[in-house]
């Protein structure tokens, strides 16, 4: 698949790496009523009117002949750049783009653009786009992943999820709401489950495939795969979009049919 949008490095801030691997903060993002905090690693932070639903977002990726999958933050990061793209709602930065490589033909370049809603409102949205570029004169075969750890509320053990359709992952609990769907590629597979099951199958030391397990109620974690076949200078673009919020009735139905609601455990 051709690149299809123009995340270059030329285009990168001249920021130093060090801003964001080196440095235990991270790089903070703000818009409206939310804060995304971002590391080499991936994603450690997104919080709205105050309260961080967000443990962990991290990517990782496995080339062909791997024993093993590996964090993107593995990688030299060429390049960090931050901008403020809706200077309506205030002055800082709410969008980040990274590009890192293996200095071996893989590139994966990673933007992230934060939007929030109005104060109290509980709602906030984020847009992520990977791009994936084989820059060597031979094919590539890649696997790549997304794992994600939501705490809702900030409380790990009582929430509840579902992956729809192998592309959105659902997660509740009796406040909050989070959806994520990919837009553009559907994922090869797909997996959520508990939060100690997802994150062995990442740091096991060891080659892993998901399962294509649907549905988790407790600490929930999820992630996507995509099996990917790169030819010589040919680059494959993920495009996803998540939304934090409050339950609907529609949202609570779809997972009452999947036998999650009935059982969940309440807070005290």
């Amino acid at each position: 698949m051709k690149k299809t949008t123009a995340l270059t490095l030329a285009a990168l801030t001249a920021l130093s790496s060090a801003a964001i691997a080196g440095e235990e903060e991270g790089i903070i993002l703000g818009d409206a009523n939310s804060t995304a905090t971002f590391s080499s690693n991936g994603q450690f932070e997104w919080s709205v009117d105050g309260t961080d639903h967000l443990y962990d977002q991290s990517f990782y990726f496995r080339r062909a002949g791997d024993n093993q999958e590996f964090n993107i933050g593995s990688l030299e990061v060429l390049g960090v750049a931050v901008n403020d793209t809706n200077t309506f709602t205030d002055d800082r930065d709410d969008s980040i783009n990274t590009l890192y490589s293996d200095g071996n033909g893989l590139e994966i370049e990673t933007l992230f653009t934060l939007r929030g809603g109005s104060e109290g409102s509980g709602i906030s949205s984020l847009a992520e786009q990977i791009s994936i570029t084989n820059t060597s004169t031979s094919t590539m075969f890649i696997s790549f992943f997304q794992y994600v750890d939501f705490d809702l509320g900030g409380d790990a053990s009582d929430d509840w999820g579902q992956i729809v359709d192998g592309n959105t992952a659902l997660q509740y609990d009796d406040e909050f709401a989070l959806s994520e769907t990919v837009v553009t590629p559907q994922p090869t597979l797909f997996q959520m489950d508990d939060e100690g099951t997802m994150y062995d199958i990442f740091n096991d030391d060891g080659v892993d495939d998901l399962n294509g397990n649907d549905s988790y109620q407790g600490d929930v974690a999820w992630a996507f795969q995509w099996n990917i076949e790169l030819g010589a200078g040919d680059s494959f673009l993920i495009s996803k979009n998540k939304t934090l919020g409050v339950p609907t009735p529609g949202s609570l139905a779809l997972l009452a049919s999947a036998g999650l609601v009935a059982t969940r455990r309440r807070r005290a």
